[in-house]
């Protein structure tokens, strides 16, 4: 029996925001399209009484030891959802979100097709004790909303067929998280 790497045995929890990882905005696999961000824009009443927003560095996600040509490729949600806190990906226990002073994020799928489709949660991103959420617990909170979302959106009708959610198109299996836009309301 082999002695255990003392590095495998540290879990390294940090307060600074971690520094940002490359973004691909390719795909190395000729069968993965990446699904254009569509940003959240408020109703018009909404806008008049919003104050200013900063945009955080996005919170990548990829996993762990992927050679540098694979950085950027995203994390299959599927897997986020079966194998949970055993999923094994880069920076799993980086406090993404702790340098940004919130308890909470309102998180929106916007997908192309289905904006009629209202689909707005809010994720507690700090534990009961006030711990702030590491890379994998936020990864598998977006992956559960996703699964969550995909069961509800089969049954609608979209007003673009390029990106349809059903059983012979687009499915949740088909879907990898690869980063999170974090848009911070500031007072004002």
């Amino acid at each position: 029996m082999r002695p255990l790497n003392p590095q495998q045995l540290q879990t390294k929890h940090t307060n600074t925001p971690p520094p940002p990882r490359k973004i691909t905005m390719s795909f190395t696999s000729p069968t993965k399209r990446r699904v254009t961000p569509r940003p959240y824009k408020p109703a018009d009443w909404r806008v008049q009484r919003s104050t200013n927003h900063l945009m955080q560095s996005p919170i990548s996600f990829d996993y762990r030891h992927t050679s540098a040509s694979l950085a950027g490729q995203g994390v299959a949600m599927r897997d986020l959802r079966l194998q949970g806190n055993a999923t094994r990906i880069e920076g799993a226990n980086d406090l993404v979100l702790a340098h940004s002073g919130l308890a909470r994020i309102t998180f929106r799928i916007i997908w192309p097709g289905y904006e009629h489709v209202e689909w707005c949660r809010t994720m507690s991103i700090v534990s009961d004790h006030g711990a702030p959420i590491t890379r994998l617990g936020l990864a598998i909170q977006v992956a559960s909303s996703f699964a969550h979302w995909t069961e509800k959106t089969q049954y609608e009708k979209p007003t673009s067929p390029e990106w349809m959610v059903s059983p012979a198109c687009v499915q949740f299996k088909h879907m990898y998280l690869v980063s999170l836009h974090v848009r911070k309301r500031l007072a004002g």
